[in-house]
Protein backbone atom coordinates (compact mmCIF):
# COMPACT_ATOMS: atom_id res chain seq x y z
CA UNK A 1 0.00 0.00 0.00
CA UNK A 2 1.38 3.38 -1.02
CA UNK A 3 1.43 5.79 1.94
CA UNK A 4 0.38 9.33 1.07
CA UNK A 5 2.83 12.00 2.18
CA UNK A 6 1.58 15.62 1.86
CA UNK A 7 3.94 18.18 0.38
CA UNK A 8 4.67 21.58 1.93
CA UNK A 9 1.66 23.51 0.59
CA UNK A 10 -0.67 20.61 1.42
CA UNK A 11 0.62 20.52 5.00
CA UNK A 12 0.04 24.27 5.24
CA UNK A 13 -3.50 24.02 3.90
CA UNK A 14 -4.41 21.10 6.17
CA UNK A 15 -3.20 23.10 9.17
CA UNK A 16 -5.31 26.11 8.19
CA UNK A 17 -8.44 24.04 7.54
CA UNK A 18 -8.12 22.06 10.76
CA UNK A 19 -7.80 25.26 12.80
CA UNK A 20 -10.76 26.91 11.07
CA UNK A 21 -13.06 23.90 11.36
CA UNK A 22 -12.36 23.40 15.06
CA UNK A 23 -11.90 27.09 15.98
CA UNK A 24 -8.50 26.45 17.53
CA UNK A 25 -4.98 27.80 17.28
CA UNK A 26 -3.08 27.06 14.07
CA UNK A 27 -0.26 24.53 14.30
CA UNK A 28 2.73 26.65 13.27
CA UNK A 29 5.22 23.90 12.36
CA UNK A 30 4.00 23.48 8.73
CA UNK A 31 4.64 27.19 8.10
CA UNK A 32 8.20 27.39 9.36
CA UNK A 33 10.68 27.97 6.54
CA UNK A 34 7.77 28.40 4.16
CA UNK A 35 8.55 30.49 1.08
CA UNK A 36 6.25 32.90 -0.72
CA UNK A 37 6.10 30.34 -3.52
CA UNK A 38 4.79 27.81 -0.97
CA UNK A 39 2.11 30.35 0.02
CA UNK A 40 1.12 30.98 -3.60
CA UNK A 41 0.81 27.23 -4.15
CA UNK A 42 -1.20 26.91 -0.93
CA UNK A 43 -3.59 29.64 -2.07
CA UNK A 44 -4.02 28.08 -5.51
CA UNK A 45 -4.66 24.67 -3.95
CA UNK A 46 -7.27 26.17 -1.62
CA UNK A 47 -9.02 27.84 -4.57
CA UNK A 48 -8.98 24.63 -6.60
CA UNK A 49 -10.62 22.67 -3.78
CA UNK A 50 -13.20 25.27 -2.79
CA UNK A 51 -11.78 25.96 0.68
CA UNK A 52 -10.09 29.30 0.07
CA UNK A 53 -12.38 31.33 2.38
CA UNK A 54 -12.32 28.70 5.12
CA UNK A 55 -8.50 28.65 5.13
CA UNK A 56 -8.40 32.46 5.30
CA UNK A 57 -10.03 32.46 8.76
CA UNK A 58 -7.06 30.61 10.25
CA UNK A 59 -4.39 32.42 8.25
CA UNK A 60 -5.25 35.66 10.04
CA UNK A 61 -4.37 34.05 13.39
CA UNK A 62 -0.89 32.97 12.40
CA UNK A 63 2.04 34.91 13.89
CA UNK A 64 2.88 37.80 11.57
CA UNK A 65 6.30 36.40 10.71
CA UNK A 66 4.69 33.18 9.40
CA UNK A 67 2.02 34.86 7.28
CA UNK A 68 2.41 35.39 3.50
CA UNK A 69 3.52 38.72 2.07
CA UNK A 70 1.14 41.63 1.56
CA UNK A 71 0.49 40.92 -2.14
CA UNK A 72 -0.70 37.36 -1.48
CA UNK A 73 -2.82 38.46 1.49
CA UNK A 74 -4.48 41.22 -0.52
CA UNK A 75 -5.30 38.82 -3.35
CA UNK A 76 -6.62 36.25 -0.89
CA UNK A 77 -8.70 38.84 0.97
CA UNK A 78 -10.23 40.10 -2.28
CA UNK A 79 -11.29 36.56 -3.23
CA UNK A 80 -12.82 36.04 0.21
CA UNK A 81 -14.75 39.31 0.04
CA UNK A 82 -16.04 38.42 -3.41
CA UNK A 83 -17.27 35.07 -2.19
CA UNK A 84 -18.95 36.61 0.87
CA UNK A 85 -21.02 38.78 -1.48
CA UNK A 86 -21.89 35.70 -3.53
CA UNK A 87 -22.98 33.89 -0.39
CA UNK A 88 -25.30 36.74 0.60
CA UNK A 89 -26.79 36.74 -2.89
CA UNK A 90 -27.43 33.00 -2.61
CA UNK A 91 -29.08 33.49 0.80
CA UNK A 92 -31.42 36.16 -0.57
CA UNK A 93 -32.19 34.00 -3.57
CA UNK A 94 -33.17 30.85 -1.69
CA UNK A 95 -35.17 32.82 0.86
CA UNK A 96 -37.11 34.44 -1.99
CA UNK A 97 -37.64 31.14 -3.81
CA UNK A 98 -38.75 29.37 -0.63
CA UNK A 99 -41.31 32.09 0.10
CA UNK A 100 -42.58 32.02 -3.49
CA UNK A 101 -43.03 28.24 -3.46
CA UNK A 102 -44.76 28.38 -0.06
CA UNK A 103 -47.52 30.51 -1.64
CA UNK A 104 -48.30 27.48 -3.82
CA UNK A 105 -48.28 24.90 -0.98
CA UNK A 106 -44.74 23.75 -1.81
CA UNK A 107 -42.13 23.06 0.87
CA UNK A 108 -38.48 23.62 -0.04
CA UNK A 109 -35.76 21.67 1.74
CA UNK A 110 -32.20 22.84 1.01
CA UNK A 111 -29.44 20.24 0.79
CA UNK A 112 -25.65 20.13 0.61
CA UNK A 113 -23.79 23.43 0.26
CA UNK A 114 -26.04 26.16 1.64
CA UNK A 115 -27.62 23.88 4.25
CA UNK A 116 -24.28 22.49 5.42
CA UNK A 117 -22.81 26.00 5.54
CA UNK A 118 -25.03 26.71 8.57
CA UNK A 119 -22.98 24.15 10.54
CA UNK A 120 -19.68 25.96 9.91
CA UNK A 121 -18.19 28.48 12.37
CA UNK A 122 -18.42 31.10 9.60
CA UNK A 123 -21.23 30.02 7.23
CA UNK A 124 -20.32 32.56 4.55
CA UNK A 125 -16.89 30.93 4.19
CA UNK A 126 -18.24 27.53 3.15
CA UNK A 127 -17.96 27.87 -0.62
CA UNK A 128 -20.54 26.37 -2.96
CA UNK A 129 -21.87 26.31 -6.51
CA UNK A 130 -25.47 25.31 -7.22
CA UNK A 131 -28.26 25.48 -4.67
CA UNK A 132 -29.70 21.97 -4.29
CA UNK A 133 -33.31 21.76 -3.20
CA UNK A 134 -35.96 19.09 -2.75
CA UNK A 135 -39.52 20.31 -3.21
CA UNK A 136 -42.55 18.50 -1.84
CA UNK A 137 -46.09 19.17 -0.67
CA UNK A 138 -46.78 21.34 2.35
CA UNK A 139 -50.29 19.85 2.51
CA UNK A 140 -51.03 16.51 0.85
CA UNK A 141 -54.77 17.18 1.15
CA UNK A 142 -54.26 19.88 -1.48
CA UNK A 143 -51.42 18.52 -3.60
CA UNK A 144 -49.29 15.35 -3.57
CA UNK A 145 -45.53 15.38 -3.09
CA UNK A 146 -44.94 14.40 -6.73
CA UNK A 147 -47.34 17.07 -7.99
CA UNK A 148 -45.66 19.70 -5.82
CA UNK A 149 -42.24 18.80 -7.18
CA UNK A 150 -43.46 19.03 -10.78
CA UNK A 151 -45.33 22.27 -10.03
CA UNK A 152 -42.11 23.84 -8.74
CA UNK A 153 -40.62 23.49 -12.23
CA UNK A 154 -43.78 24.58 -13.98
CA UNK A 155 -44.01 27.76 -11.92
CA UNK A 156 -40.55 28.73 -13.10
CA UNK A 157 -41.51 28.10 -16.73
CA UNK A 158 -44.59 30.26 -16.30
CA UNK A 159 -42.27 33.12 -15.34
CA UNK A 160 -40.31 32.69 -18.54
CA UNK A 161 -37.45 30.85 -16.84
CA UNK A 162 -35.93 28.04 -18.90
CA UNK A 163 -36.00 24.76 -16.99
CA UNK A 164 -33.85 21.81 -18.07
CA UNK A 165 -35.85 18.69 -17.18
CA UNK A 166 -33.95 16.11 -19.26
CA UNK A 167 -32.07 14.52 -16.34
CA UNK A 168 -34.11 12.12 -14.20
CA UNK A 169 -32.36 13.03 -10.93
CA UNK A 170 -33.12 16.75 -10.92
CA UNK A 171 -34.21 19.67 -13.05
CA UNK A 172 -31.99 22.72 -13.47
CA UNK A 173 -32.79 26.41 -13.80
CA UNK A 174 -31.51 29.86 -12.88
CA UNK A 175 -33.49 31.92 -10.36
CA UNK A 176 -32.34 35.51 -9.85
CA UNK A 177 -29.18 34.51 -11.67
CA UNK A 178 -28.39 31.67 -9.25
CA UNK A 179 -28.21 28.03 -10.48
CA UNK A 180 -30.82 25.82 -8.82
CA UNK A 181 -31.18 22.03 -8.92
CA UNK A 182 -34.66 20.82 -7.99
CA UNK A 183 -34.19 17.16 -7.02
CA UNK A 184 -36.58 14.39 -7.96
CA UNK A 185 -34.34 11.85 -6.21
CA UNK A 186 -31.53 12.49 -3.77
CA UNK A 187 -29.08 10.09 -5.41
CA UNK A 188 -28.29 8.56 -8.79
CA UNK A 189 -30.72 5.72 -8.17
CA UNK A 190 -30.16 4.19 -11.62
CA UNK A 191 -26.46 3.68 -10.98
CA UNK A 192 -26.81 0.97 -8.31
CA UNK A 193 -29.27 -0.91 -6.12
CA UNK A 194 -27.50 0.48 -3.08
CA UNK A 195 -28.22 4.03 -4.23
CA UNK A 196 -31.88 3.15 -4.64
CA UNK A 197 -32.10 1.68 -1.12
CA UNK A 198 -30.26 4.61 0.45
CA UNK A 199 -32.51 7.04 -1.42
CA UNK A 200 -35.57 5.51 0.26
CA UNK A 201 -33.84 5.69 3.63
CA UNK A 202 -33.04 9.36 3.04
CA UNK A 203 -36.70 10.08 2.29
CA UNK A 204 -37.64 8.62 5.68
CA UNK A 205 -34.97 10.64 7.51
CA UNK A 206 -35.61 14.11 6.05
CA UNK A 207 -37.22 15.64 9.18
CA UNK A 208 -36.34 19.19 8.06
CA UNK A 209 -36.04 22.00 10.58
CA UNK A 210 -35.94 25.78 10.06
CA UNK A 211 -32.54 27.40 10.37
CA UNK A 212 -31.50 31.03 9.93
CA UNK A 213 -29.21 32.20 7.14
CA UNK A 214 -27.22 35.42 6.98
CA UNK A 215 -30.36 36.77 5.31
CA UNK A 216 -33.57 34.76 5.43
CA UNK A 217 -34.36 31.22 6.54
CA UNK A 218 -34.32 27.72 5.06
CA UNK A 219 -35.40 24.20 5.93
CA UNK A 220 -32.33 22.05 6.66
CA UNK A 221 -32.56 18.24 6.75
CA UNK A 222 -31.85 16.25 9.90
CA UNK A 223 -28.43 15.18 11.12
CA UNK A 224 -29.22 11.58 10.16
CA UNK A 225 -30.08 12.70 6.62
CA UNK A 226 -26.95 14.84 6.28
CA UNK A 227 -24.68 12.08 7.61
CA UNK A 228 -26.03 9.53 5.17
CA UNK A 229 -26.49 11.88 2.23
CA UNK A 230 -23.11 13.60 2.36
CA UNK A 231 -21.22 10.33 2.77
CA UNK A 232 -23.02 8.57 -0.07
CA UNK A 233 -22.87 11.65 -2.28
CA UNK A 234 -19.11 11.77 -1.73
CA UNK A 235 -18.74 8.11 -2.73
CA UNK A 236 -20.45 8.92 -6.02
CA UNK A 237 -17.92 11.75 -6.53
CA UNK A 238 -14.92 9.57 -5.73
CA UNK A 239 -12.36 9.80 -8.54
CA UNK A 240 -14.57 12.21 -10.46
CA UNK A 241 -14.72 15.41 -8.46
CA UNK A 242 -14.08 14.50 -4.81
CA UNK A 243 -12.26 17.44 -3.26
CA UNK A 244 -11.22 18.92 0.07
CA UNK A 245 -14.49 20.80 0.47
CA UNK A 246 -16.30 17.42 0.57
CA UNK A 247 -13.86 16.32 3.26
CA UNK A 248 -14.40 19.53 5.24
CA UNK A 249 -18.17 18.99 5.13
CA UNK A 250 -17.64 15.52 6.61
CA UNK A 251 -15.30 16.94 9.26
CA UNK A 252 -17.83 19.58 10.34
CA UNK A 253 -20.52 16.90 10.65
CA UNK A 254 -18.19 14.78 12.77
CA UNK A 255 -17.39 17.77 14.94
CA UNK A 256 -21.05 18.70 15.44
CA UNK A 257 -22.63 15.25 15.77
CA UNK A 258 -19.85 12.63 15.86
CA UNK A 259 -20.48 9.59 13.63
CA UNK A 260 -24.15 8.61 13.72
CA UNK A 261 -25.24 6.40 10.83
CA UNK A 262 -28.82 5.13 10.71
CA UNK A 263 -28.92 1.54 11.98
CA UNK A 264 -30.45 0.44 8.65
CA UNK A 265 -27.13 1.02 6.86
CA UNK A 266 -25.64 -2.45 6.39
CA UNK A 267 -23.71 -2.14 3.13
CA UNK A 268 -20.10 -2.96 4.05
CA UNK A 269 -18.60 -1.12 1.07
CA UNK A 270 -20.38 2.08 2.08
CA UNK A 271 -19.30 1.57 5.70
CA UNK A 272 -15.68 1.18 4.50
CA UNK A 273 -16.02 4.36 2.44
CA UNK A 274 -17.39 6.29 5.40
CA UNK A 275 -14.57 4.88 7.49
CA UNK A 276 -12.07 6.14 4.90
CA UNK A 277 -13.55 9.67 4.96
CA UNK A 278 -13.46 9.63 8.74
CA UNK A 279 -9.87 8.39 8.83
CA UNK A 280 -8.82 11.25 6.55
CA UNK A 281 -10.60 13.79 8.75
CA UNK A 282 -8.78 12.38 11.78
CA UNK A 283 -5.44 12.37 10.00
CA UNK A 284 -5.55 15.78 8.32
CA UNK A 285 -8.47 17.86 9.64
CA UNK A 286 -8.23 17.53 13.41
CA UNK A 287 -11.12 15.13 14.08
CA UNK A 288 -10.87 12.44 16.74
CA UNK A 289 -13.36 9.71 15.85
CA UNK A 290 -12.19 6.15 16.68
CA UNK A 291 -11.80 4.03 13.53
CA UNK A 292 -10.77 0.38 13.73
CA UNK A 293 -11.04 -0.64 10.09
CA UNK A 294 -7.74 -1.51 8.32
CA UNK A 295 -9.53 -1.74 4.97
CA UNK A 296 -10.92 1.78 5.41
CA UNK A 297 -7.42 3.06 6.21
CA UNK A 298 -6.04 1.49 3.03
CA UNK A 299 -8.86 3.04 0.98
CA UNK A 300 -8.19 6.39 2.64
CA UNK A 301 -4.55 6.40 1.51
CA UNK A 302 -5.62 5.79 -2.07
CA UNK A 303 -8.46 8.30 -1.77
CA UNK A 304 -6.37 11.26 -0.59
CA UNK A 305 -3.78 10.51 -3.27
CA UNK A 306 -6.44 10.58 -5.98
CA UNK A 307 -7.97 13.71 -4.49
CA UNK A 308 -4.74 15.72 -4.55
CA UNK A 309 -2.64 13.94 -7.22
CA UNK A 310 -5.04 12.17 -9.61
CA UNK A 311 -3.62 9.73 -12.12
CA UNK A 312 -6.09 11.03 -14.70
CA UNK A 313 -7.38 14.60 -14.86
CA UNK A 314 -10.74 15.92 -16.07
CA UNK A 315 -9.33 18.05 -18.85
CA UNK A 316 -7.96 15.58 -21.38
CA UNK A 317 -4.36 16.52 -22.34
CA UNK A 318 -4.67 15.14 -25.90
CA UNK A 319 -5.90 16.74 -29.14
CA UNK A 320 -6.24 13.74 -31.42
CA UNK A 321 -9.81 12.32 -31.36
CA UNK A 322 -8.67 8.72 -31.02
CA UNK A 323 -6.21 9.62 -28.25
CA UNK A 324 -8.95 11.57 -26.45
CA UNK A 325 -11.30 8.58 -26.51
CA UNK A 326 -8.61 6.16 -25.31
CA UNK A 327 -7.64 8.53 -22.48
CA UNK A 328 -11.25 8.89 -21.39
CA UNK A 329 -11.82 5.14 -21.50
CA UNK A 330 -8.72 4.44 -19.41
CA UNK A 331 -9.80 7.10 -16.95
CA UNK A 332 -13.27 5.60 -16.65
CA UNK A 333 -11.86 2.10 -16.02
CA UNK A 334 -9.44 3.48 -13.41
CA UNK A 335 -12.11 5.47 -11.61
CA UNK A 336 -14.64 2.66 -11.70
CA UNK A 337 -12.08 0.25 -10.20
CA UNK A 338 -11.41 2.60 -7.29
CA UNK A 339 -15.03 3.55 -6.76
CA UNK A 340 -16.07 -0.09 -6.73
CA UNK A 341 -14.21 -0.46 -3.43
CA UNK A 342 -16.74 1.78 -1.66
CA UNK A 343 -19.90 1.44 -3.74
CA UNK A 344 -21.21 -1.18 -6.15
CA UNK A 345 -21.76 0.64 -9.42
CA UNK A 346 -22.46 -0.63 -12.90
CA UNK A 347 -19.46 -0.09 -15.15
CA UNK A 348 -21.62 -0.43 -18.26
CA UNK A 349 -24.14 2.13 -17.02
CA UNK A 350 -21.32 4.60 -16.40
CA UNK A 351 -19.71 3.73 -19.73
CA UNK A 352 -22.93 4.26 -21.66
CA UNK A 353 -23.62 7.62 -19.99
CA UNK A 354 -20.06 8.73 -20.68
CA UNK A 355 -20.18 7.48 -24.25
CA UNK A 356 -23.35 9.51 -24.94
CA UNK A 357 -21.63 12.63 -23.59
CA UNK A 358 -18.59 11.88 -25.72
CA UNK A 359 -20.73 11.61 -28.86
CA UNK A 360 -22.36 14.97 -28.17
CA UNK A 361 -19.12 16.74 -27.35
CA UNK A 362 -15.92 14.70 -27.91
CA UNK A 363 -13.69 17.33 -26.31
CA UNK A 364 -15.74 17.46 -23.09
CA UNK A 365 -14.67 15.90 -19.80
CA UNK A 366 -15.58 12.25 -19.32
CA UNK A 367 -18.05 11.51 -16.52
Amino acid sequence: MKIFSPNKQEQMLFALLSASLHEKEVATLPFENGSQEDWRNCFQLACKHGVMALAWDALLHLPKNLQPDKAIKLTWAAHVERYEQTYLRYCRCIDSLTRFYAQHHIQTMVMKGLAVSTLYPNPSHREGGDIDIFTYSANTDIISHEEANALADRLMQEQGIEVDIEYYKHSHFFYQGVPIENHKTFLNVKSSQTASRINELLRKNMQPEPVALAEGEILRPSNAFNTLFLSFHATQHYCAGLSLHHLCDWAILLRRYSLQLPKEVKDQKLIDGIGAFTYLCNEYLGCQIPIDNPKAQAIAQEMIGEMLHPLYVNNCPHKNKVAIFIYKLRRLIHRNRLQHKIISVSFWHEFWQSFLIHLKKPESIFR
